[in-house]
């Protein structure tokens, strides 16, 4: 035989009890006594009967949806599961839930049925079906006389007028009601309403027990029409909110639900207006684009556009060809003009060189001329036109010319001599 710790002997007790399916989901009822509060929202208590007793916790998150308070001396039923807390070697109940004991056996019933059409799936989001956006007839199942059913009517009146209301009269308390509420929900569902509010007002537990009726939960499952539960207050829940294709916490919240308001229907009116706008303008414009695509790929498959096309494109060329000409032109010109200045240019300083040469030679020639020797009182002779330059060729009596610097004289040789 081994020695075991302790931690090992209650590790051991607990691992049993975690194997074992009959605490992991139990149901049990008793008299709270020493239930506290804690600052972190747990809640710790004992559970006992006349003979015994179980510590409890029920943890922040499930005791915050408590719909009331538990108070020491108060007959609950605890759901939960029980395990051991291996520090303080003792077992006690994990409290999932925790509901006022006046009803128990009904509420203990209730629970197993919950479970039952869980596991059938009646309660499968899959399965639930969408409401419409507009629907033009309601269906009502409830109480004539009720104040859920004014609820309803007046909401409905006020946000969607033009929605019709038609109401399957029936009882909604006591064991008789539930197969008259079934009725109603089958005659609702073949009338043709698009959508069936199912309900009642606030009241006690047992007012809203009929609500947990078998034969409603899958009488609603069942059914074509989309169904809104909205049974009691909000924190009153039965088993036709989990079989339901949408749960409204009270009735006049369920008209909220099932029908929009005027002021939204005008929106959405106008947001689709607009959006069919922008699309049909979108369209027109693609629509302008494809046809002038077209249009220009068939013009320029038309033999006269082409001629048009040829045409243009011979006088734009023919333009650029007269541009580059008398570009071309100007330039030569203005090569020409520039060329003739230089030419006259040269030729101007040319001819004054040839000018100042003349000149030059001019005056050389003046120096040399005979113009120059007889403007000084020399004489030229002449014999015959034949000018005398010594003595030797003149005889006496010979005639004579003497040009001057200015006129002429004749003159007769008396005498000559051959001496200076």
């Amino acid at each position: 035989m081994s020695v075991m710790t302790v931690t090992a002997l209650n590790e051991y007790i607990r691992s049993i009890t975690a194997k074992d399916a009959a605490l992991s989901d139990i149901l049990i009822s008793g008299e709270l006594s020493g239930f506290t509060r804690h600052i972190s929202g747990h809640c710790f208590f004992t559970l006992k009967d006349d003979a015994s007793q179980i510590k409890g916790i029920m943890f922040s998150g499930v005791a915050s949806k408590l719909p009331y308070e538990p108070k020491n001396g108060m007959k609950v039923i605890v759901r939960g599961s029980v395990q051991v807390f291996v520090r303080d070697g003792i077992y006690q109940i994990y409290a999932t839930d925790m509901q006022p004991d006046g009803y128990g056996a009904l509420f203990i019933a209730m629970e197993q049925l919950k479970k039952k059409l869980f596991e059938e799936g009646l309660f499968d989001p899959a399965h639930k079906k969408p409401l419409p956006v507009l629907p033009q007839r309601i269906g009502v199942v409830t109480a004539k006389g009720g104040a859920a059913l004014q609820d309803i009517i007046n909401i409905v009146g006020r946000r969607c007028p033009m929605t019709e209301l038609v109401v399957f009269g029936c009882g909604v308390q006591g064991a008789q009601a539930a197969q008259g509420i079934v009725d109603r929900l089958i005659q609702a569902d073949s009338y043709g309403v698009d959508v069936i509010i199912c309900g009642r007002g606030g009241g006690s537990p047992e007012d809203l027990m009929v609500f947990n009726d078998e034969r409603i939960a899958r009488t609603v499952y069942a059914m074509k029409t989309p169904v809104i539960s909205a049974v009691g207050h909000e924190t009153d829940t039965t088993l036709i909110d989990f079989v339901s294709d949408v749960r409204a916490p009270t009735p006049s919240a369920a008209a909220e639900i099932a029908v929009p308001s005027m002021e939204s229907l005008k929106k959405n009116v106008s947001d689709r207006i607009a959006m069919m706008k922008y699309h049909m303008t979108a369209v027109e414009m693609r629509k302008k684009r494809d046809i002038a695509e077209r249009e220009q790929r068939l013009r320029a498959l038309y033999p006269a556009y082409r001629f048009t096309v040829m045409d243009k494109t011979i006088k734009e060329r023919q333009e650029m060809l007269r541009k580059a000409a008398q570009t071309y032109l100007s330039g030569r010109a203005a090569l020409c003009v520039n060329t003739e200045n230089a030419l006259v240019q040269k030729y101007a300083d040319v001819t004054t060189a040839k000018a100042a040469l003349l000149a030059k030679y001019a005056a050389a020639l003046d120096a040399l001329s005979p113009l120059r020797t007889l403007q000084r009182g020399f004489g030229i002779v002449y014999k015959d036109d034949r000018v005398i330059r010594s003595s030797k060729d003149l005889s006496e009596g010979d005639e004579l010319r003497i040009q001057f610097a200015e006129g002429s004289a004749a003159a007769t040789v008396k005498e000559i001599t051959h001496e200076l």
